[in-house]
């Protein structure tokens, strides 16, 4: 055996020994006694979740017994490896010593590739017959999503088959093959008709599987493609949350841009009277942030003024605070800020004020659509009818997945996307199938920040007259209300404080 070999086997003879201690000192420390006195049943312990917390509890005599032997056994596999590589050695020094060979190390790879194919096929056969359920799905509650499951079962079916025959044949040959004393390897180097024959079979194979992932995909994604057919409902990701909007008693979304959006107006809905009051918080806020501007240099003062204070009273936390913002105003970092934010409602402001000027877009945004949309944090569904999600991101790319119904879509700031398809399993009857603690919800699968793992939103799949029941006692997004008095559109130029400041003035009086 080579000094590498050699070293191999001893940091695994330490790694088992660093194991089997760690697994000794495990067993001193008290985890159980956790504070979980704020916790229970109705509080996960992470998160809001759809599974009950459970309090941790006392391990059992058996399992810990259990437990204790595995890691005996595992330590002495470790030794057992150790014995075996120093008999190696032996053997290698005697048929140095003698002029013979005392193992056939060709004879004992075969046997060795040949045990290793029957234990790992035992391996995948007992992986398959534990977690197979979980791989092979089934529980699908959308119409399409039976035909992903199939399609899924195939492809696992097919690959399965592939996998044991390559792999029987792998080792099979290895043994069958193994190297003889004046027996010469055959070099094979090309054969066409084989060539053609383990081309031609996976190519036909992965078209079938294509073709029918095609019309699989066709068919959700034509499903209702003039959104006539199906229930539209808008679906609004933001961090870390959703929202949902359902159309009022006019069956109309009503429009919504990202320029409206607002404090209190989150989905940037074109209402006039939300608008016209963002329109003065904008020009509001632009004045204040020029006047900050032109005030830095009697902000350094005072500021200068306020550190000598809190120098004077040994502050350490106020020096603190404001040397960092001294240093940022004096390194340019809050006039960039500054400017930057002015740049953005300027333009904001502008855009706004082309769609209010031009009669033809005004009356494409401003439709009244909007007064009886309903803006929930629950979906409700109806089963065995035609849904259309229409997807907007307010920030970042998010992606709405909904496991059960096997939907997954990016959510993308600035491209709308959509995803059609029919639930065909009520909750109910999932509970019933489930559990009662039970419940289908919309996921982000995108990674996409501090909170992701609690983004997610309550679906409930139930009959039209339950979700028609619910609408009714869920409140509209606007009441309808009289037309507000025209707000004369005036051009605003970025470059001029002061027509900034009487475009304000002048909004301000006529509000």
């Amino acid at each position: 055996m080579n000094t590498t070999t050699k070293n191999i086997f001893k940091l695994a003879l330490v790694a088992g020994i660093i194991f089997f201690a760690a697994s000794l000192i495990s067993k001193s420390v008290d985890i159980h006694q956790l504070n979980i006195e704020n916790y229970s049943a109705e509080k996960p312990l992470f998160g809001t979740d759809e599974y009950q917390y459970e309090a941790p509890k006392e391990l059992p005599a058996n399992d810990a017994v259990a437990t204790r032997v595995k890691w005996s056994l595992l330590f002495f596999v470790i030794i057992l490896i150790m014995v075996i590589a120093n008999a190696f050695d032996i053997s290698a020094l005697t048929s140095r010593l003698t002029g013979k060979q005392a193992i056939n190390s060709n004879n004992v790879n075969k046997w060795v590739m040949l045990i290793f194919m029957i234990v790992g096929l035992s391996a995948v056969a007992w992986e398959y017959s534990v977690h197979g359920k979980h791989v092979m799905l089934g529980d699908s509650a959308s119409e399409h999503g039976v035909q992903l499951d199939s399609m899924f079962s195939i492809t696992l079916i097919l690959t399965t088959i592939v996998f044991v025959i390559t792999q029987i044949l792998l080792f099979y040959f290895s043994f069958r093959y193994s190297k003889k004393d004046g027996q010469k390897a055959l070099y094979y180097a090309h054969n066409n008709r084989l060539e053609v024959f383990w081309t031609l079979i996976p190519a036909i194979v992965l078209t079938l599987l294509v073709l029918r992932g095609h019309q699989t995909w066709r068919s959700i994604v034509y499903a209702d493609v003039d959104g006539t057919k199906s229930t539209n409902i808008e679906i609004f990701a933001f961090q870390f949350g959703w929202n949902a909007r359902y159309a009022g008693d006019d069956g109309i979304l009503g429009v919504a841009d990202y320029k409206f959006i607002s404090g209190k107006n989150k989905l940037g809905l074109a209402n006039p009277a939300e608008v016209d009051s963002l329109l003065v918080e904008l020009i509001a806020a632009l004045i204040a942030e020029e006047a900050a501007v032109k005030a830095l240099p009697q902000t350094i003062e005072q500021l200068q003024k306020d550190l000598q204070a809190a120098k004077d009273l040994q502050d350490n936390e106020a020096m603190s605070s404001i040397t960092k913002e001294l240093e940022e105003i004096n390194n340019g970092d809050r006039m960039d800020d500054l400017e930057a934010s002015i740049n953005r409602k300027t333009k904001q402001i502008e855009r706004i004020e082309a769609i209010k000027k031009d009669p033809k877009v005004f009356a494409t945004y401003f439709t009244k659509a909007e007064e009886d949309d309903v803006i929930t944090q629950e979906l409700h569904l109806v089963k065995d009818k035609l849904v259309t999600f229409k997807f907007r991101s307010r920030d970042i790319i998010h992606s709405a997945w909904l496991p059960h119904f096997r939907v997954q879509m990016n959510v993308v700031p600035g491209m709308p996307t959509k995803f059609t398809f029919i639930p065909t399993k009520t909750t109910k009857e999932a509970k019933a199938e489930n559990g009662e603690t039970f419940d289908y919800y919309l996921y982000c699968n995108k990674i996409c920040g501090t909170s992701h793992y609690n983004m997610k939103m309550k679906v409930v799949i139930e009959t039209q007259e339950e979700v028609d029941a619910w609408l009714k006692t869920q409140q509209m997004a606007f009441k309808a209300m009289p037309t507000p008095v025209a707000v004369p559109a005036v051009e605003i130029l970025p470059d001029s404080a002061t027509s900034t400041k009487d475009t304000t003035a002048k909004k301000l009086a006529l509000k």
